[in-house]
Formats: C-alpha cells, sequence, structure tokens
C-alpha cells in the first residue's frame, strides 16, 4: 500500500471528510445570516468585508479585483457597509484622487464574528493542542487548496 492508501479505508476517511465539510459550510452559511440579520448588514456584503479584514485597506478599484464585482457594485457595497460602520473611507495620502477603504475590525469583531461558534473555537489557541506539527501543516495545505483565487 503506498502512504495515500487505497481501498475502502481510504474511501471512507475521504467521505467522512467531505461530510464534515459540508457540516461546516453549512454552519458557517447559518451562522452568516444570522450575523448579518443582527447587524443590519446585506448577507452578500460580509464576503467583500472578510476579503478587506485579510487583504488590508483598498482601493475601491482592488475589492472589485478581490470580489468579481463591477466599480459601480462596489460603490453601493462600500456606502452599505459605511452606513452600518464597518469600514470608513480615507483619502488615498499617495493620490488624493483616490480612496481607500478601511474595515473596522474592532467593529466586525464585535458584532459578526461571534455568531461564529466553530471560528470562535478555532480562535482559541488551545483548540490546536491535540495536533502535531506535521497535521496542522497537512491541515493548513488542505485549506490553501480550497481557497480559491488570490491570497
Amino acid at each position: 500500500m503506498n502512504k495515500k492508501g487505497t481501498g475502502t479505508r481510504r474511501q471512507d476517511a475521504v467521505r467522512e471528510l467531505k461530510l464534515n465539510l459540508r457540516h461546516f459550510v453549512v454552519d458557517l452559511l447559518v451562522s452568516s445570516s444570522h450575523a448579518t440579520e443582527d447587524a443590519g448588514v446585506n448577507p452578500a456584503d460580509l464576503g467583500p468585508l472578510c476579503l478587506l479584514l485579510l487583504h488590508g485597506p483598498a482601493p475601491a478599484g482592488r475589492l472589485a479585483e478581490l470580489t468579481g464585482l463591477t466599480t459601480g457594485a462596489v460603490t453601493g457595497l462600500i456606502d452599505r457597509l459605511e452606513n452600518g460602520g464597518f469600514v470608513r473611507r480615507e483619502t488615498d495620502p499617495a493620490d488624493r484622487r483616490k480612496v481607500i477603504v478601511v474595515a473596522d475590525p474592532a467593529r466586525v469583531e464585535r458584532d459578526l464574528f461571534p455568531h461564529f461558534a466553530s471560528l470562535e473555537r478555532a480562535a482559541d489557541s488551545k483548540f490546536y493542542d491535540d495536533f502535531t506539527v506535521t497535521e496542522l501543516q497537512l491541515i493548513t495545505e488542505f485549506l490553501r487548496r480550497l481557497a480559491p483565487g488570490d491570497r
């Protein structure tokens, strides 16, 4: 048998992994719905807001690239998030004609993140104590391969 394994045991492991991924995705979808409803944010705006948190402050054009939205749609998105207090517009110091969109991580953490129990557990460093470094590296590689696009 090779290191990847073959046969029924591997098929069972893959099937169980897929099932657990589906449960995790459903949990995220339900949590997203509750979080955005409670915070008064459009559910479709949560992803772009999270992209701003991951990539840092960005001009509207970069946000359009990251999301695949038109610049017009991004303007509406920024308006909604700004009205909700989740982002603010700042003048680009290098080019005063440009606006940089800056997320408010404290507001997101306070009003949105508490709805994501599974992610809250993962934020606790003790969550990782049962895994070896090799296992953590494998999980990281697995998640890296799942994540689409630009990082």
